[in-house]
């Protein structure tokens, strides 16, 4: 099983939040630092939870009926949630509220889309990882859906986007020069394209984040 910890920045006060046994991943915190939203298989299917970082008490999250709900992260303003739902039967990104209440469909494609995360200084666009080209990319959006672009290459595979707080670069995990399975994190500029490699070893090197 996995479950989410929390600890210091060195490694000391480590603390287990989640006691399902199960796997239970992809953690992500509000931006006043008092929810916390993850993703769990504790019922079966992956579905997303909330819990207080105030009380130590789970928050009620109105699940869609999808056989999967994933991968959730905050606004800039911390007043809505996105995630990945198959509520159309592809994985699709959708925006809700704190409460899993009003879900909004943002992105239409025949392909599994996951991982949306919302750029921090503009709150206008949006990055994500989608497979509607082959091998599963980050792509950028706007908010509304529009101004569809890929990011990466389209060589290897690409995850885990991570926004600077400067909102020009992002952080991720790519396979880019290795055989599958092999990740390593890279830095881009969101503007120009521009990447550096910042880990070269191979075996899994992910889940970058600022």
């Amino acid at each position: 099983s996995k479950e989410i910890w929390v600890m210091d920045f060195d490694g000391s006060n480590q603390k287990q939040l989640t006691r399902f046994g199960s796997i239970t991943t992809m953690p992500a915190i509000s931006p006043d630092g008092r929810r916390l939203a993850f993703t769990t298989y504790a019922k079966g299917q992956p579905q997303i939870m909330m819990y207080s970082t105030e009380t130590g008490r789970f928050i009620p999250f109105r699940n869609s009926q999808a056989s999967m709900n994933a991968t959730p992260s905050f606004t800039p303003d911390g007043q809505q949630i996105l995630y990945s739902s198959t509520i159309s039967g592809f994985a699709q990104l959708y925006i809700a509220g704190l409460d899993g209440g009003n879900p909004r469909r943002l992105s239409n494609s025949r392909a599994i889309e996951v991982e949306p995360k919302v750029n921090p200084k503009t709150g206008t666009d949006m990055v994500f990882v989608s497979g509607r080209g082959g091998l599963q990319q980050i792509y950028r959006m706007n908010m509304d859906g529009a101004d569809v672009e890929r990011l990466t290459t389209g060589e290897g595979e690409a995850s885990n986007p991570a926004w600077n707080p400067n909102g020009q670069h992002i952080a991720f995990a790519w396979t880019r020069g290795f055989a599958p399975g092999n990740w390593n994190v890279f830095i881009m500029d969101v503007a120009s394209r521009e990447t550096v490699q910042l880990t070269h070893g191979q075996g899994r090197n992910e889940n970058p984040t600022w």
